[in-house]
């Protein structure tokens, strides 16, 4: 028997959606879950960009060893007017005493070959302004902002007196974020110097593992290539940047304004952390992550990539002291803090 009519169905099956209740409900646990999410997607992809620093650094150090290997010495890190011909006559990297940065002498060894470089000419000669205005990104860290942009040209000499420089305009440069480290320039902390005088700062004791117009053997880094910083990261030029942590460009233009710049290797100096003003003699003075005018600046929160002078790269954090800091960077004096197990809470060896 044929049964017509409406199908049958049981009581209270009857379709229905989310109440306003529920839906709130799957949204704020949503919205928990996002935010409980959130930072450890931003600390994944920081790390990311960290490693991608250390390998540009790394990158660095291999084509100075390439330039080592070829030439039997590191050159300077930088060039400047006081490499101009004079009675000891020029340095055997740097034959015409022209202005070059410790970059120009990469460039080649990154794979930028491409582009002409003349080391007859000054980094700012016509000459070489195509090699000025590129941006190679292994120049780059990836965790540095941007130049803001809109600053206005000025010579060398208006930035430091090492520079013969005209006057340049930044905008058009392409920058770097990666430094040589020359060495300890003031008496950073009050109790226990171990470089107190001038003397001992400008000497073997106090100098980097790369250093101002001469060029480097390895036989002259007695503490050792692991041992000895050669790269720093000092980020976020032309713009200045000033106190811990603070990433607000000052307005001012740093005293490097290129990548090619022969002006601006890193030095260390006593830092307010505060506001990044140099200070002698204080044992309230911070290693590094201060101000980038000069000084090692990193925008990875806390820590900072460098590099030793046998190409390894390495992670320090900012709570490591000057001293110890300082003896990283010199090359006969210290530098043996590395290998002792003393730092080990503070640094990724």
């Amino acid at each position: 028997m044929l049964h017509t009519g409406h199908s049958s169905q049981p009581i209270g099956s009857r379709n229905r959606g989310f109440t306003l209740i529920e839906l709130l409900v799957v949204i704020a646990i949503i919205g928990v879950l996002v935010g409980l999410l959130l930072p450890a997607v931003q600390q994944a992809r920081e790390s990311a960009r960290r490693v991608s620093c250390a390998n540009n650094m790394k990158q660095h150090a291999l084509a100075m060893h390439v330039y080592e290997n070829a030439r039997t010495y590191f050159p300077a890190a930088c060039y400047t007017n006081d490499s101009l011909p004079s009675a000891d006559g020029p340095t055997k990297g740097n034959p015409s005493g022209t202005e070059h940065s410790w970059t120009a002498f990469v460039l080649t060894n990154l794979e930028q070959g491409n582009v002409p470089y003349d080391f007859t000419k000054h980094w700012w000669d016509p000459a070489n302004r195509a090699a000025a205005t590129i941006q190679p990104s292994v120049f780059k860290c990836p965790s540095a902002l941007p130049p803001a942009g809109g600053y206005s040209s000025i010579d060398g000499n208006s930035r430091d007196s090492d520079s013969n420089a005209p006057s340049l305009d930044p905008n058009i440069f392409g920058q770097r974020d990666y430094e040589a480290m020359t060495g300890v320039k003031h008496k950073i902390v009050a109790t226990g110097n171990p470089w107190p005088t001038k003397a001992e700062r400008k000497g073997p004791r106090g100098m980097g593992g790369l250093i101002k117009d001469a060029e480097t053997k390895v036989a002259q880094v007695t503490d050792g290539m692991s041992n000895t910083l050669m790269f720093v990261e000092k980020a976020g030029a032309p713009d200045v940047y000033q106190g811990r942590g603070n990433f607000l460009p000052t307005g001012v233009t740093n005293q490097t304004i290129a990548a090619l710049d022969s002006l601006g290797p890193s030095k260390l100096d006593g830092i307010d952390p505060a506001t990044g003003e140099k200070r002698d003699n204080d044992d309230g003075n911070v290693a590094f992550n201060a101000t980038n005018d000069g000084e090692a600046y990193s925008f990875h929160p806390g820590v900072i990539v460098v590099s030793s002078m046998d190409g390894a790269t390495h992670v320090l954090s900012e709570s490591v002291s000057p001293v110890l800091f300082g003896s990283m960077i010199t090359r006969a004096g210290g530098g043996e803090a590395a290998s002792n197990g003393a730092m080990e809470p503070n640094i990724e060896w």
